[in-house]
């Protein structure tokens, strides 16, 4: 941490490379490249206005609301790596980017999240440990405290970037976040596997679950990309914990193709993935084939599950 602590004086200053402002005594040790950060405000851009439209057309309003925060984020977030690209010392764009890119991702988890409890309502709420609620409130929950925690680091961290005081305490409290969304997604991946073991070893469930797969073969798709999704998600917020706990000045944080590989391209992974198998289209399919052929105000879409949610709410 007191590296950076070093960088902040010189970051009030600096506008610019120079012998005095060297791009080694940056915040990163490198200006971040124009063209990855200029694909990724594209990609998210892109991304933001497909899931606009994919989740007002299937009424996937939790899926709307999480996505588009998350995509709004990451977006934010590249504009201030591309501050930086101009002047790596630049104070504002440093803090936007490490306050957003760092918490978007909770967003994406939590669609994540209530793609869960649609997915007990199909296969069948009776053998599952709890109900389709509960797991949406436990998840939704720890996505809170994950974002709240990295907020309020984020908040202190830039609060002391400003005043020119030491980040230990923002630091910290964001890595405790961070450790929290990766032990809430370890959770949750725990809860997926033990609900699909339970499924298995049921005969009424595991009939079930065949005649959904057969019934719907494209349901396949959707769980492949809500894994891929998943994967992505957890392997980049393995990386920043890894990251935020070696210290400011660390080589892996240092590393531009390491950010770009672990960070930026395992969201967008992840996006693109829940972009190209719409859970909200593919899970309704999974109980009515002729979803997409409805009204989207027709009120054939009013049936509700086993506990009484309505399915298209829970996304």
């Amino acid at each position: 941490m007191s590296d950076l602590h070093s960088i902040l004086p010189r970051a009030q200053q600096c506008t610019s490379i120079s012998q005095d402002c060297p791009l080694s005594k940056s915040f990163y040790g490198y200006a971040p490249s124009l063209a990855p950060n200029v694909v990724m405000l594209v990609l998210f851009s892109a991304t933001l206005v497909a899931h606009g439209v994919q989740g007002t057309y299937y009424r996937a309003w939790g899926t709307l609301i999480a996505m588009g925060w998350g995509c709004t984020c990451e977006i934010m977030g590249y504009i201030g790596r591309l501050m930086m690209h101009k002047n790596p010392f630049n104070l504002d764009g440093f803090l936007i980017q490490i306050i957003c890119l760092t918490i978007a991702p909770a967003f994406f988890s939590a669609a994540i999240y209530l793609c869960l409890s649609r997915i007990v309502l199909l296969f069948g709420a009776d053998v599952s440990r709890l109900s389709p609620k509960m797991y949406a409130y436990i998840f939704i929950s720890c996505d809170i405290i994950s974002l709240a925690l990295q907020g309020a680091g984020g908040g202190l961290a830039s609060i002391a970037a400003q005043n020119n005081t030491p980040l230990g305490t923002g630091d910290n409290v964001q890595l405790a976040g961070l450790a929290f969304q990766v032990g809430s997604l370890a959770l949750f991946g725990f809860c997926v596997a033990e609900y699909a073991w339970r499924v298995r070893r049921d005969p009424a469930a595991s009939a079930r679950a065949r005649e959904l797969f057969a019934y719907n073969r494209s349901l396949n798709l959707s769980f492949a990309a809500l894994g891929l999704s998943y994967t992505a998600i957890m392997t980049r917020c393995i990386y920043r914990v890894i990251e935020l706990s070696n210290g400011w000045g660390s080589t892996l944080m240092k590393d531009q193709i390491d950010f770009v590989a672990l960070e930026g391209a395992m969201i967008v992974v992840a996006v693109v993935a829940l972009n190209t198998f719409y859970p909200g289209r593919y899970l309704h399919r999974a109980v009515d084939p002729s979803f997409e052929q409805k009204s989207t105000g027709s009120s054939e879409h009013s049936e509700k599950g086993s506990d009484g949610v309505t399915p298209e709410h829970m996304f």
